[in-house]
């Protein structure tokens, strides 16, 4: 679940790159607990905190369908090792896990989990 104090994170980092930010309250109605270790005056206000959000909420199917492809690659490399020749169903296989961002809709149910993707199986 992504919380106001994540797009807070994420808008510090794009904001303000080379400063520390240190977060006392939640974040949930306002920005009154949040401040830079320069002491230096934020460059975002609480709209842009829920427009941010908003973005990463959008973003974080995908995000989760890239992992567990990555890690289903990552499973699948001892396939294409140099000394071994891979079947046409191993490289179909794995062609399906790289094409997956691509066709792929996937979404979250309400406890957070990846649904609406179909795996590629061998």
């Amino acid at each position: 679940m992504i919380t106001n104090k994540d797009a807070v994170f994420e808008l510090a980092k794009q904001y303000h790159p080379d400063t520390g930010i240190y977060i006392s309250g939640n974040c949930q109605t306002d920005l009154l607990g949040v401040a830079l270790t320069d002491n230096s005056t934020l460059s975002f206000t609480f709209s842009d905190v829920l427009a941010k959000k908003a973005e990463l909420e959008a973003a974080e199917p995908m995000r989760q369908l890239r992992i567990k492809r990555n890690q289903l690659l990552q499973q699948s490399d001892w396939m294409a090792v140099a000394d071994r020749t891979m079947t046409q169903a191993q490289i179909d296989y794995r062609q399906a896990l790289r094409d997956l961002p691509a066709t792929a809709d996937p979404q979250l149910d309400e406890n957070g989990q990846l649904t609406n993707v179909t795996w590629p199986s061998l």
